[in-house]
């Protein structure tokens, strides 16, 4: 009889712990900034007269502006026949410690023209393989800040079609001296940055397939998972001046490659009705753009104010990602796993392309002590324009102090160093969820935390029956050699309550009719030995 009864109360201090809370929240059409996406600022430095950034502009952009990316062209003209000189690497280092200074980060392009003069257009292969191994130690030390790459070097403007040395209609051998500069400049990044490719037959030339990457390749570190797309002249013409040589095949090649792989652009040329809304929108969407150059060309971005739908695309580069709801267990032990569901719908055109972990961070309401758990869910895959549900089971840390913790989603940056800078955080496009001194985002819920032991149960520490679970008016406390011990009762916030209670040599009654309903926590001291018990409260 006595072991059914203690089988009751077990299973009713299991079943009040596995009560769940549904917390809703309400989305928001904010143009916020967020890292690694959205309108981006076009600069040029030139090696015949270095124009450096100016902090104070990069932190306007991001603050005033919402803008987080530039895209940064470094002329190496005076260098076509020589290596980069060091006062020149030393500029591009400070250029790099203003973007991380202001929070923002860069897309870098190399060049050597911004003509199409014959004979100024580029370098050689030797030549440009040798300046990319100068610039190798620049790209592995900054690469918290740079988002990718644009391939770059070859022709004019780096944009590899007037060419010096590279074929403007390229034959095979050309295309095997392009795929060795790519291969140069892969193997000098580092392994987790993509390189944006000129046009989609470029990239299926250097990566010597037609076929897009799918699921099972993305992300896994190969050069073809790393080769991404940009388009420098969005909407110019039927064929975007030349960037497809047949959008029969190469408009579903790169709708299915961009859900993997970063993409962006610029604007050219108003080339209406190809330029109004309608088509920019529907496009974006289809080839999943994270960036758009905010600075060219003015009459088509004009054109998207005028026409409405400029605030759409600034909204929607990239991931745009929305708390739906959640569903959060109320009560939790110490050391023990609890079911984790939250919903969340990426309304952006894109998915974020740089490796960013999820956390759950729980904050102790009484002393802010934070402990942050890493989910398994990948945001990467957090696919546009679709709902993702997050359906795991967390473990709480062994050590974590019992009590009341506010839930917190915290996407930071990969790199330790930005990790704890919330600028660098992803921003959630609700209301009343933003926390812009973490950058986390607030889940709107309380849980509480106990210790290890259920009430309920026995331990090698303190052999003690609490009954009943939950408690009205009293709880029972039986044990032996109970005048050995003195007993404390706790709040969940840590704090010591007051309680009357009446004891024997083998058991203790505590009056608890004053209490509000709530977990608390009794503790056990005899000399250096302490165990804790978790109860519940519930008139």
């Amino acid at each position: 009889m006595k072991n059914r009864f203690f089988i009751f109360l077990l299973l009713a201090t299991l079943n009040a712990f596995a009560q769940t809370t549904n917390v809703s929240y309400t989305t928001t059409s904010e143009n916020f900034s967020n890292p690694e996406r959205g309108m981006y600022h076009h600069t040029e430095t030139h090696s015949t007269g270095y124009t450096s950034f100016s902090q104070s502009t990069l932190t306007n952009y991001r603050v005033n502006e919402k803008i987080t990316l530039i895209v940064r062209v470094f002329y190496l003209e005076n260098f076509r026949n020589a290596p980069i000189s060091q006062d020149y690497l030393n500029k591009i280092q400070a250029d790099f410690n203003a973007v991380r200074n202001a929070g923002i980060k860069i897309i870098p392009r190399f060049a050597y023209s911004d003509s199409d003069v014959a004979g100024q257009r580029d370098a050689s292969k030797a030549q440009i393989i040798s300046h990319i191994n100068q610039l190798q130690p620049l790209f592995q030390n900054n690469a918290d800040v740079i988002a990718s790459v644009q391939a770059g070097f070859i022709g004019s403007w780096g944009e590899w079609y007037y060419t010096d040395y590279f074929g403007i209609a390229p034959t095979a051998t050309d295309y095997a001296n392009r795929k060795e500069v790519v291969n140069a400049l892969l193997a000098a990044l580092p392994a987790s940055r993509m390189i944006h490719m000129r046009t989609p037959l470029l990239k299926q030339k250097i990566a010597g397939t037609t076929t897009a990457i799918a699921s099972g390749q993305a992300y896994n570190g190969s050069n073809n998972s790393r080769l991404a797309h940009h388009n420098d002249c969005f909407l110019a013409s039927s064929t975007d001046f030349g960037t497809y040589t047949n959008v029969a095949s190469e408009y579903p090649y790169l709708e299915n490659e961009t859900k993997y792989l970063a993409m962006g652009g610029e604007t050219c040329a108003p080339n209406a009705p190809r330029t109004d809304c309608s088509t920019a929108l529907q496009e974006m969407k289809r080839f999943h753009w994270s960036y758009l150059n905010t600075d060219y060309h003015a009459s088509v971005l004009n054109g998207f104010i005028s026409n409405g739908c400029m605030n759409e695309i600034k909204n929607n580069l990239g991931y745009r990602f929305e708390l739906v709801n959640g569903t959060f267990t109320q009560s939790a032990n110490a050391g023990a796993t609890f079911p984790l569901v939250l919903k969340i719908k990426n309304a952006g055109w894109a998915t974020p392309y740089n490796e960013r972990k999820a956390y759950l961070v729980l904050r102790n309401t009484g002393t802010n002590q934070e402990y942050s758990i890493q989910l398994a869910s990948d945001p990467r895959l957090w696919t546009s324009q679709v709902e993702t549900t997050i359906n795991e089971n967390v473990a709480l840390p062994a050590n974590i102090v019992p009590g009341s913790y506010k839930l917190y989603l915290s996407l930071p940056d990969s790199d330790a160093n930005l990790k704890p800078r919330p600028e660098y955080s992803v921003r959630m496009a609700n209301t009343n969820t933003w926390e812009s001194t973490t950058g986390y985002n607030n889940l709107n819920f309380t849980m509480n935390v106990g210790s290890s032991s259920l009430g309920t149960t026995d331990n090698n520490v303190v052999n003690a029956v609490i009954y009943p679970v939950p408690a009205n008016n009293q709880i029972t406390v039986e044990m032996p050699n109970m005048p050995q011990y003195t007993l404390a009762m706790y709040n969940s916030l840590g704090q010591m309550v007051k309680v009357n209670t009446t004891a024997t040599a083998t058991n203790m009654v505590i009056n608890t009719e004053s209490l509000s309903d709530g977990v608390y926590y009794l503790q056990f001291t005899n000399g250096t030995t302490k165990d804790s018990r978790r109860v519940i409260v519930k008139h």
